[in-house]
């Protein structure tokens, strides 16, 4: 049931929607006043009716909705955008400066970064991946392929540019998923869930020996020998 509320909810909020309680109902077939209990409860408001929902806390529902096993559902009920904005604004919250959409050329390819985040050394590189279902192991070995080559490509840009200097910089490829991976790290490149991303951010630093940094200089280096 709680499952069922929480999609329903998400579905008539996208875009901005407000709640409907009675629309709600219906579709979760359901009392107006079960749906006004369970909203409540979850959104620690006396009155839901009518409410505008933040990325937050849709995306709040939406890691309660998966805690119920309605995970394909909630993917569905999110678009790529809203993760996207909400990854961005967990990065900012602990202080990086991100830039989104970034488009980096290189002699044979052209390739789209999602989010470039960097403070102090370190530049978090994040491909965010909207996927419906955490079963996807194939489909995470091709995107941290792809996501290690497009860390390179940028690395050798800015350093064509003079913006790789003798600071230090490291940079972390990153594949940020819907759902917890079964694996943290593939083949050089970190994957976690959004639902953990806030915890990885708190702990990352760039003298963490678990995490596979990879140096500017040494990628600049070799693309000029």
């Amino acid at each position: 049931m709680i499952a069922r509320v929480i999609v329903e909810t998400l579905k008539q909020t996208e875009g901005g929607g407000r709640i409907n309680i009675s629309q709600i109902a219906d579709r979760a077939k359901a009392s107006s006043e079960r749906i006004e209990q369970i909203l409540g409860m979850l959104l620690q408001l006396e009155d839901t009716s009518g409410t505008q929902l933040s990325n937050s806390t849709r995306f709040k529902l939406a890691f309660e909705a998966a805690r119920h096993g309605a995970l394909q559902q909630v993917a569905r009920a999110l678009t790529w955008q809203e993760f996207e904005a909400f990854t961005e604004d967990c990065l900012q919250s602990v202080g990086f400066d991100t830039q989104t959409g970034v488009i980096v050329k290189d002699d044979s390819r052209r390739w789209q970064i999602d989010i470039i985040a960097k403070k102090n050394r370190m530049i978090l590189v994040i491909d965010c991946k909207h996927w419906e279902s955490p079963g996807y192991e194939s489909k995470l070995n091709g995107a941290a392929q792809h996501q290690k080559l497009a860390v390179q490509a940028l690395v050798r840009q800015r350093a064509a540019r003079g913006e790789v200097g003798g600071d230090g910089l490291l940079f972390l490829p990153i594949i940020l998923t819907l759902f917890e991976p079964r694996s943290r790290a593939v083949d050089g490149v970190v994957a976690v869930s959004i639902e953990q991303f806030a915890d990885f951010l708190e702990g990352v630093s760039p003298f963490s020996p678990e995490l596979p940094f990879i140096p500017a200089q040494s990628v600049a280096k070799s693309s000029m020998s």
